[in-house]
């Protein structure tokens, strides 16, 4: 089984994963590796049964499951994500790769997958190293809502699968980035609606607790920073239907070369280090914000 993937194929998506994925109850987390897919388990309270990455081999650098109480959010356990300069992968049948694409990247792929119907919800803390750094022009996106059987287009000169929301870093500011589309289906146009959320030098070193909702049925968005209403927007998340959306982390960035050649002396991209923690979905905000919902139990 083959899906488009953020503009790359992904292949068994739903396949392959370890038999404990989905018999688990309760924080009983941890990696696996299985042929090309490396990644983690995730307890059944989550929302999820595993976050994949399927571009392997992967850095020894670019992933820690850190068992660490001290230095969790909450519970035993928190994940590192670290991309440096050329951490570009090939696709998952090695046909193509990021490199080729001006992408860099080590993020995970969530399972299952959503229907756009209803309200579904996202939540998950995020903590940027002390020296983590902006590399606009150039994207960073932390968290994304992809969409399966849907709308394409392109960006930059390259086939494009638009996603509908983008988590990520806009000079200084993390930003709700949510991809408004119109035109042919077969040849969207992408306006990226730009929401301020929270100043990037207030996440170096501590925990943000980022969450939000879209409302296919209400047609409605809302996201919360450590609890706090941020943002809302009073429009459907998406003005084509897909057949599926699902949920992304970790750190991908996009038209690196506008920093390497409009910003670095050397033509290098800086080392970004992320880590998260608490990563959930439902279907409402209760079920992925423990500042709204403070009985949430922890996810290692």
């Amino acid at each position: 089984m083959r899906w488009f993937i953020g503009g790359f194929v992904a292949v068994g998506l739903m396949m392959g994963l370890p038999a404990t994925s989905s018999a688990c109850s309760f924080n009983c987390g941890g990696t696996y590796q299985k042929g090309n897919e490396f990644g983690l388990k995730a307890p059944a309270h989550s929302g999820y049964k595993a976050h994949s990455f399927f571009n392997l081999p992967k850095r020894e650098h670019s992933y820690e499951y850190i068992k660490d109480k001290d230095g969790a959010r909450a519970g035993k356990a928190y994940q590192r994500f670290e991309v440096r300069d050329g951490d570009c992968f090939p696709e998952a049948d090695g046909s193509r790769s990021d490199c080729e694409e001006d992408r860099e990247r080590f993020e995970f792929t969530s399972s299952p997958l959503q229907k756009p119907v209803g309200r579904q919800c996202y939540g998950y803390s995020l903590k940027l190293s002390d020296d983590f750094k902006s590399v606009y022009p150039a994207n960073t996106d932390l968290g994304q809502v992809h969409q399966i059987g849907g709308p394409v287009g392109s960006a930059g000169g390259f086939k494009s699968v638009p996603p509908i929301v983008q988590i990520g870093i806009f000079k200084e500011m993390l930003i709700f980035g949510w991809h408004k589309l119109s035109g042919d289906i077969d040849n969207v146009r992408d306006r990226k609606d730009i929401n301020y959320l929270v100043p990037i030098s207030e996440m170096r070193g501590v925990w943000t607790d980022i969450s939000f909702c879209l409302d296919y049925e209400n047609n409605r968005m809302d996201a919360w920073v450590n609890g706090v209403k941020k943002m809302e927007i009073l429009e459907s998340p998406v003005n084509f239907i897909p057949d599926n959306t699902y949920f992304k982390y970790g750190i991908y960035r996009s038209f690196v070369r506008e920093y390497r050649i409009g910003v670095s002396d050397d033509g290098i991209m800086p080392t970004q280090i992320v880590f998260y923690d608490e990563v959930r979905r439902g279907t409402s905000i209760e079920e992925v914000d423990a500042n709204i919902n403070p009985k949430l139990k922890p996810v290692d």
